[in-house]
């Protein structure tokens, strides 16, 4: 499988989250800088070789700390989580778009790590595949707007794709982020999953997909049953449950007028719904045919009383950009004034 090729550059990450459980364990938000210290100490145990062609990221990775450190933000939404977790309610999940994307670059391994550490139910990715078929993370078809390189990513071989910077247009401090291979991202996920109580899965946007390298991977890391797919195109929808049966299909529903025509046609785990179609009404009839309703809540609605809206409605997975929001909407509803 070509993909294996893919496999010298993940071997040392899976140290880089060793210290990953003593986070859970001993968090208290008081001492980040020296906590988050140790998650991103073990990230320059992970620096790629020089003999690979990828610089090392040791040193951004003794920084990383004091960067997240410098974000006042970043304490809020730890803080923020912490809560939402102890209080359990309300129960809906938390889905972050293209990982940790307001503190990290999107799609990176280090917006991922992030989202780990916030206990996020899924990381959404945007699968795609290079020129000798490495599927990697990138939401654009082309390079130009989250790497310092130019043209579609299927164009590159995987070695010129890693030789970009997909960290640099984010913030200087992530130039030596690379473009994440699927199997590094699903090393990442693996190994967080078995040291910790709180498990995270992956949200795949199915963009442009090997199926078989796709449902290996999640298979191989112990990702599959938890993860959902949101595909639209009915080829891809059967080569997927062709290899995986009971794979958590999760086609987009744009008008509710369409819902039951969706779940007779796609017999979906859920529904990508348009944020703007989510009500009460809609999320019981989808629950009456076991389906879920997921949807999201970007710009506009980003908002806690829209959030709050739809927790009342029933939805159970909000995708965000923003962790906070949420975390807002259910102190909103937790403790009402």
């Amino acid at each position: 499988m070509k993909e294996a090729s893919s496999s010298a550059y993940i071997m040392n990450h899976t140290l880089s989250i060793i210290h990953l459980q003593l986070l859970i364990t001993f968090f208290n938000y008081y001492s980040m800088k020296s906590l988050l210290t140790i998650i991103l100490i073990s990230f320059s145990i992970s620096g790629n070789s020089i003999a690979s062609g990828i610089v090392p990221e040791s040193i951004q990775s003794q920084k990383l700390a004091e960067y997240l450190a410098s974000k006042p933000e970043y304490a809020k939404t730890k803080e923020a989580m912490i809560r939402f977790r102890a209080n359990k309610t309300p129960a809906v999940g938390i889905a972050v778009h293209r990982a940790a994307n307001e503190f990290a670059p999107e799609n990176t391994l280090s917006a991922m790590q992030i989202a780990l550490d916030l206990e996020v139910d899924f990381i959404e990715m945007d699968v795609r595949q290079t020129k000798d078929g490495i599927s990697v993370l990138l939401h654009d078809g082309n390079l130009n707007r989250t790497t310092n390189g130019k043209g579609p990513v299927n164009e590159l071989n995987f070695k010129d794709v890693r030789a970009l910077s997909a960290g640099s247009w984010f913030d200087p401090f992530f130039a030596p982020e690379k473009v994440p291979s699927l199997e590094e991202a699903c090393n990442l996920l693996s190994v967080h999953n078995e040291k910790n109580k709180h498990k995270t899965y992956f949200y795949v946007d199915c963009k442009e997909i090997n199926a078989k390298v796709l449902i290996d991977y999640l298979s191989q890391y112990k990702l599959l049953e938890g993860s959902v797919f949101y595909v639209n195109e009915i080829e891809q929808i059967n080569q997927i449950r062709t290899l995986a049966p009971k794979a958590k299909m999760m086609p987009g529903l744009g008008n509710a007028m369409d819902l039951d025509r969706m779940i007779v046609s796609y017999h979906p785990y859920a529904l990508d719904t348009n944020w703007n179609e989510v009500s009460k009404g809609l999320i019981k009839r989808a629950h009456a045919k076991g389906v879920k309703i997921f949807s999201d809540g970007f710009g506009k609605d980003m908002t806690p009383d829209s959030y709050v809206n739809a927790i009342k409605a029933g939805i159970d997975v909000i995708s965000t950009n923003k962790i906070s929001v949420i975390c807002q909407a259910a102190e909103k509803l937790h403790f009402p004034n």
